[in-house]
C-alpha cells in the first residue's frame, strides 16, 4: 500500500481489489508479530478466515463498503467469543469467553470491519505511562536518545496504528489514555463526550468519566469510527466536513496547561500556533484560570479514585497480590474517601463544566488549543523508577485530565515536523460539541499538514 494507511484509502483500495483482504491481512499479521508487546491476543487463523470470506463476498458483490479494513481494540472491549482481561492477569481465572461484543464493537462487525487482536494497555486502564507490570514491556515508535514510554493507558492500540498495522483502534479515554498516547506515537486520538458512546460491554474504571474513543492515521478515520460507534449506518462513506480556518476563533489558554513545558514541545506547539495564524484562524491569547481549577481538582480532589475504589476494592482483597504495585496503590488512595465527600467532588465538577461552558460561549470561542502533554515522551528507565512514577504520570495526565473534569470533548494532532520527538496539540471544546470538533480538527489537520 502506498497511500497513507487511512480507514478510507484503505477500503478504496479493497474495494477497487488492488489488494485482496487475505493479503492485507497476511501484511498486518506479519508486522503485528514482528511488533514485541503491541498486542496482548491475535488469532491468525480466525482472521484470515474471516479474511476470505470478505475477499468471497466482494467477489460476489455482497460485501459492505468497509469489508476487511482491520481496527485494533484494546483488552477492555468484549468481543464475542473472546476473553476481556483489561490488561491484567487477575481476570484471567475467573473470565469467561463473552457472549456478545461491546455496543461500539458490534456496528464495526455489521460494517465489515475485522477485529484486529486485543492490544496492551495499562492494567486496568490505570495510568498514563502505557506501562504494564504482567506482559512484554511496550515502547513508543520514537526512540531517540533511549527507550521512551508508549504513554497510556491505550498504549498498545496507539502504537498498533503508528506502526502501521492497523489504520485505527478502539481506545478508551478517563482522563487522557487516547490522547497521551496519540501525542507519545504521532497520531490523532480523540475523547469523546462522556455519553455519546455506548459503555454497555467496556470493562470500566470511572463511570463518570470514561469514554470509548478512536486513535487513528488522521483526523478522517476517526470521525469514521466516531460515526460508526454511534450505530450509524451508511452505503457509501460519509464526508467529514471541513471548518473554513478564517471563520475560527481558538483560545490559547494561559494557565497552568502551559507550564514546565519540554523545548520540544514548546518549539513545535508555538509553531503550530503560526501555522495556523498563517491559514487565517484567529487566536486568542488571555487567561483562563478555570483550567488551572480542573488541574487543582485532579491533582486534589480526584473523582476517579473514589470509583475506581468502588470496583476493585473486593478483586483487591482476594486477588491484590496479583495487581501491579503502582496501580494497585493508585486504586488503594481511594478507600480513604467518603462517599459525602465524592458528592461534593462531583458538585464540584459540574460547576467547573458550567463555567467553562459560559465563558467560552462568551468569549465567542469555538476551540481551545493547548499542548496535549507537557513533555515529550518519557525515557522508560526514569518512568519504571518508583521514586519517579507517580510524579511522571502526573505529568503526562495534567494537560488532558482538563477536559474530563469540565466534561468537555477534545482530539489530539500531531504538530511535530517528521524526525522530531513527537508532540500533540490537543483542541477541547464543550460536552456535546463532537461534531464540531471534528470539523475544526480537520481544518487544524490541513493547516498544519500545509504549512
Amino acid at each position: 500500500m502506498t497511500q497513507k494507511p487511512t480507514i478510507r484509502n484503505i477500503a478504496k483500495q479493497l474495494n477497487r481489489c488492488e489488494i485482496s483482504c487475505e493479503q492485507l491481512m497476511r501484511t498486518c499479521l506479519g508486522m503485528a508479530h514482528s511488533s514485541r508487546g503491541v498486542f496482548l491476543f491475535l488469532d491468525d487463523d480466525t482472521l484470515l478466515a474471516q479474511a476470505r470470506d470478505v475477499d468471497r463476498q466482494r467477489k460476489a458483490g455482497r460485501a459492505p463498503i468497509l469489508a476487511g479494513v482491520p481496527v485494533s481494540l484494546k483488552d477492555l472491549f468484549n468481543v464475542q467469543g473472546q476473553k476481556t482481561l483489561a490488561g491484567s492477569v487477575v481476570l484471567a481465572d475467573k473470565a469467561l469467553r463473552e457472549a456478545e461484543d461491546a455496543a461500539v464493537v458490534a456496528p464495526l462487525r455489521r460494517a465489515g470491519m475485522l477485529c484486529f487482536g486485543r492490544t496492551n494497555m495499562s492494567e486496568f486502564a490505570f495510568s498514563g505511562m502505557g506501562l504494564n507490570d504482567h506482559f512484554p514491556p511496550l515502547y513508543s515508535v520514537w526512540g531517540q536518545r533511549g527507550l521512551r514510554i508508549p504513554g497510556g493507558s491505550s498504549s498498545g492500540s496507539a502504537v498498533s496504528v503508528a506502526k502501521g498495522i492497523v489504520p485505527a483502534s478502539l481506545g478508551s479515554d478517563t482522563t487522557g489514555s487516547c490522547r497521551i498516547p496519540a501525542a507519545f506515537n504521532g497520531i490523532v486520538g480523540m475523547k469523546p463526550s462522556h455519553g455519546r458512546l455506548s459503555l454497555k460491554g467496556v470493562y470500566p474504571l470511572a463511570h463518570r468519566c470514561d469514554a470509548p474513543g478512536p486513535l487513528a492515521t488522521d483526523v478522517d478515520s476517526c470521525f469514521l469510527l466516531d460515526q460508526l460507534m454511534q450505530g450509524k449506518q451508511f452505503s457509501a462513506l460519509p464526508t467529514l466536513p471541513v471548518a473554513a480556518p478564517k471563520q475560527l476563533r481558538l483560545l490559547v489558554p494561559q494557565s497552568t496547561v502551559f507550564d514546565d513545558l519540554d523545548v520540544e514541545v514548546e518549539s513545535a506547539f508555538y509553531r503550530a500556533v503560526e501555522q495556523l495564524e498563517a491559514a487565517g484562524c484567529r487566536l486568542i491569547h488571555r487567561t483562563f484560570p478555570v483550567l488551572d481549577h480542573c488541574i487543582d481538582m485532579f491533582y486534589h480532589r480526584n473523582t476517579v479514585l473514589y470509583e475506581a475504589w468502588e470496583l476493585h476494592h473486593e478483586l483487591i482483597e482476594s486477588h491484590g497480590a496479583a495487581y501491579g504495585d503502582y496501580v494497585r496503590s493508585r486504586i488503594e488512595s481511594g478507600r480513604s474517601i467518603s462517599r459525602e465527600e465524592q458528592q461534593a467532588r462531583y458538585a464540584e465538577k459540574a460547576r467547573l463544566t458550567e463555567q467553562v461552558c459560559q465563558q467560552l460561549a462568551d468569549l465567542n470561542i469555538d476551540a481551545m488549543i493547548y499542548p496535549t502533554v507537557s513533555c515529550i515522551p518519557p525515557l522508560a528507565i526514569d518512568a519504571e523508577n518508583p521514586d519517579k512514577t507517580g510524579s511522571i504520570n502526573l505529568r503526562c495526565l495534567r494537560n488532558t485530565s482538563t477536559v474530563n473534569y469540565f466534561d468537555g470533548c477534545a482530539i489530539s494532532l500531531p504538530c511535530h515536523i517528521e524526525g522530531e520527538a513527537p508532540v500533540g496539540l490537543m483542541l477541547s471544546s464543550v460536552h456535546g460539541d463532537d461534531e464540531r470538533l471534528l470539523a475544526i480538527a480537520a481544518a487544524i489537520e490541513q493547516a498544519l499538514s500545509s504549512g
